[in-house]
């Protein structure tokens, strides 16, 4: 007998169900509404799945492909409705699997319903219904303050688990709240200088003031613009990519609001160097339908994607709903520069979405009128944190309208033409440019009137997807899991855990100005964050109801990108720690000398050695590495940079605008001319020589959070669960695997780390005559682990030390032991 075939005996008798107990469940009373809220979606009319249809007393009875039958009145037992509500949560069986699993209530009342003989009145048909949000434990009155936000938030939550019965996990102790705090908000793992400041702090003030710190800290920006490119599918080898990743990076270095970047990169047009935000739609090639998947998936979290070829099966979405929705981006295209090797957005007068589907052949098709298919709240009076939403904006609008009134155009423009002061404007001349910039720019990239309509359409405060779809998202990445799992499967039928407070943080999201570090304070500062994990082995069902709770705290791993950074940290390897010369070793390799290039005989069907080398979107430095790219670099971006060769490109394109026709024409002649007298020239020639060198062996890493990305395929930082972003609905990956483990133990970061270098504290207090090894073993677990080690802990790191060749070579097994420890991997 399998095991799930248990759970309706163990129904029996927890509810002790039997004919005489009690009066059978009214059909329309207390079965239709279960059925209606948690089934239809998959088993309605036209939702066929399991070939099992649930509107109707015939199709229900007649039961779906298994063959199994759905009901056998007066036999809970036999009846496959009965046995799949009661399956365990984890199996792949359990009904309804949209949705959360039905209630202990809600399965007694089915249970008894069928043991009753299963009465279904004759011409009674089932409506899906949708999921009705009641906000009544939702606080009416304006926050005096975030800690009083976050407050409400933990409120909340009690309120709305009052009828689950879950276990409850301790809160975590300070130093493990700094450990995780740290990890979140900066990608790594403290110092010990921050520990011993965060233990000078009243107990009482240090969350709050080590939040507000860390806020500040230059490597929130970088932590958390991985999490949105991310979000976003920013890939660096991608056409605009690069451009778009240094966009977000200084967008969130200046805490841009998260509506305002949302409209730039939905209503974007032009050059990524010239608007660094077209590389958003150049990621899906400016496709009408990739992109209004996108925006529905990535802003609103509506996997919409399904209706682009027939009606949403588990939803209300029709195929037309989509088709609108891609409209307005229908005359979006990307046109290529061959003379300037560049790509960029305009619009077209005609729209290339067109209804009926051309696959279905139709005799004729005609273009889609745009509409956006999300209903917008509507109020009879603006709620108040709308209210307060404008107010902010409204103060910003008049805070820049002072700012230029005080301008005094008279001591920026020499109206005498006398000599200029060196820092004054030359307003007529910079006008004179920006009208004939706005000329050319609106020739060649004209603004896309639909996209901006859109985009102020996904933004409004009046729309709930949008702050939802983000506030589940930061919350998710700061607890473990959303309130509505998959992060980007909103839908007005789908299980939210905790609706009331999901909604309760997207107002105060809105009323914050859409302030991305004002979000993550608010989550951060709840008790909620602080929740630990639940001690020992208390089962899978018991851990699974207990994290969707939120009364525990799932267990996660590091990022990718934090866990390498922290282990560089760890092993002060942010830069030099050894002295010049005190590593050198002898290396040998092979190198290529070249002979020369072969003549070859011009053939424009086939690439040459060098045209089959170079690889669309690859990264320079990789590429000339060749196989031995090394599986751990860390080579920044400077993002400043990034932007200012932009800007120095668009300069540099403008003055190609300037030149005549004919001048135009000669150039790209000379080009194509040198070009093809290049290719005649054939491949290079190569002679392999081995040749040894002296290297200092004092290696030092850079942070892996402003590097390229993603990484290549091979790299730490994926094969730890940096995802491609390549396509929509794709999330990191934090299962483990022997190649992780196998590049923890073997890795050249963590060999590198576990060393101790002559200049780290370490060295001097072990390379005395009598060391003191308790001062060093706390030190080095401080680092490590964020706390000292106990009793046991201390006498096996001793162990350690006294019984190698020296206690520096024992110092370097045991760091290399606790970089490799689940509890450095993942956080408290």
């Amino acid at each position: 007998m399998q095991i799930r075939h248990l759970f309706p005996v163990f129904t029996t008798a927890i509810f002790g169900i039997s004919p005489l107990a009690s009066a059978a469940p009214d059909f329309e009373k207390d079965v239709k509404p279960i059925f209606e809220a948690n089934c239809l979606r998959c088993h309605g009319s036209g939702k066929e799945k399991g070939d099992l249809r649930m509107h109707e007393k015939e199709l229900f009875f007649k039961g779906g492909s298994s063959g199994d039958p759905m009901v056998v009145k007066g036999d809970p037992k036999a009846s496959s409705l009965i046995d799949r509500i009661t399956l365990p949560p984890q199996d792949d069986e359990i009904m309804p699997q949209e949705a959360e699993p039905l209630s202990p209530n809600e399965i007694k009342i089915l249970t008894e319903w069928v043991e009753s003989g299963a009465e279904w009145p004759e011409g009674v048909r089932l409506k899906t219904a949708k999921k009705v949000l009641i906000t009544d434990a939702i606080p009416k009155g304006i926050p005096g303050s975030t800690v009083e936000i976050a407050k409400n938030i933990d409120e909340l939550i009690k309120h709305e688990n009052q009828n689950r019965k879950v276990e409850k996990a301790d809160k975590i102790d300070d130093l493990a709240f700094l450990r995780r705090a740290t990890v979140d908000l900066i990608g790594r793992i403290p110092r010990v200088q921050e520990v011993n400041e965060y233990l000078t702090w009243s107990p009482a003030e240090r969350r709050e003031k080590l939040v507000d710190k860390l806020l500040q800290d230059p490597r929130f920006t970088d932590r958390w613009t991985v999490f949105l490119a991310d979000t976003l599918r920013v890939r660096s080898n991608a056409t605009g990519g690069r451009e778009l990743l240094a966009w977000v990076h200084t967008s969130v270095d200046q805490n841009e609001p998260w509506d305002r970047m949302a409209q730039e990169l939905i209503s974007a047009s032009g050059r990524t160097t010239q608007n660094p935000a077209v590389g958003f739609l150049l990621n899906d090639n400016t496709d009408p339908m990739s992109m209004a998947a996108g925006v529905s998936q990535i802003f609103l979290g509506v996997r919409m994607s399904c209706a682009q070829c027939h009606d949403h099966p588990f939803d209300d979405w029709q195929q037309t709903d989509f088709y609108e929705m891609a409209s307005f981006f229908g005359k979006t295209i990307q046109r290529q520069n061959q003379f300037a090797r560049t790509t960029y957005t305009t619009e077209q007068e005609q729209n290339r979405v067109m209804w009926p589907p051309e696959r279905e052949n139709p005799p004729s098709r005609e273009e889609v009128e745009p509409n956006f298919p999300f209903e917008l709240a509507k109020f009879d009076k603006t709620p108040q944190y709308i209210a307060r939403f404008e107010k902010l904006r409204a103060a910003e609008v008049e805070k820049l309208a002072k700012k230029d009134e005080g301008v005094d155009l008279d001591s920026l423009i020499d109206l005498d033409g006398g000599a200029k002061k060196k820092d004054d404007f030359d307003v007529l001349a910079e006008a004179k440019m920006a009208s004939k910039d706005l000329k050319v720019h609106q020739d060649l990239y004209k603004p896309s009137e639909l996209r901006s309509e859109l985009a102020q359409k996904v933004t409004d405060p009046r729309n709930p997807y949008f702050a939802r779809a983000f506030a589940n998202r930061v919350w998710a990445e700061l607890n473990g899991r959303g309130f509505v799992m998959p992060l980007d499967n909103f839908t007005e039928y789908q299980a939210n855990s905790h609706p009331q407070t999901l909604e309760y943080i997207s107002r105060e999201f809105i009323a914050s100005g859409y302030d991305m570090r004002e979000l993550v304070r608010m989550i951060m500062l709840t008790d909620t964050y602080r929740r630990g994990h639940l001690p020992g082995d208390p089962g899978a069902t018991t851990l699974e109801k207990a994290e969707i709770a939120f009364t525990a705290s799932p267990v996660r791993r590091m990022l990718s990108e934090a866990l390498f950074d922290s282990t560089v940290i760890a092993g002060h390897l942010e830069s030099k720690k050894w002295r010049d010369g005190e590593n050198v070793r002898v290396v040998s390799r092979q190198i290529r000398i070249p002979l020369g290039r072969q003549e070859l005989t011009p053939n424009p069907e086939e690439g040459g050695a060098e045209m089959a080398m170079m690889q669309p979107g690859g990264n320079a430095a990789m590429a000339s590495a060749g196989a031995g790219y090394s599986l751990e670099d860390s080579i920044e971006i400077d993002f400043k940079k990034v932007l200012a060769d932009s800007a120095a490109q668009e300069e540099d394109l403008e003055s190609m605008k300037a030149m005549e026709d004919a001048k135009i024409e000669a150039e790209k002649r000379r080009r194509e001319a040198e070009e093809a007298a290049r290719r005649r020239q054939g491949p290079q020639r190569y002679q392999l020589k081995t040749v040894e060198e002296k290297l200092d062996d004092n290696p030092s890493f850079n942070s892996t959070m402003r590097m390229a990305s993603p990484a290549p395929a091979d790299h730490f930082l994926r094969v730890f669960g940096q995802p491609s972003r390549e396509g929509l609905g794709e999330f990191r990956d934090h299962s483990p695997s022997l190649r992780q483990q196998l590049m923890m133990l073997n890795g050249k970061a963590t060999h590198e780390a576990a060393r101790v270098g002559t200049l780290e504290p370490l060295f001097a207090m072990l390379s005395v005559e009598n060391p003191d090894l308790e001062k060093a073993i706390k030190q080095v677990y401080l680092e490590t682990l964020t706390r000292e080690p106990d009793a046991e802990e201390m006498a096996d790191a001793k162990a350690i030390l006294t019984e190698s060749e020296t206690p520096l070579a024992g110092m370097s097994d045991l760091r290399w032991a606790l970089l490799n420890c689940h509890e450095f991997r993942f956080l408290p």
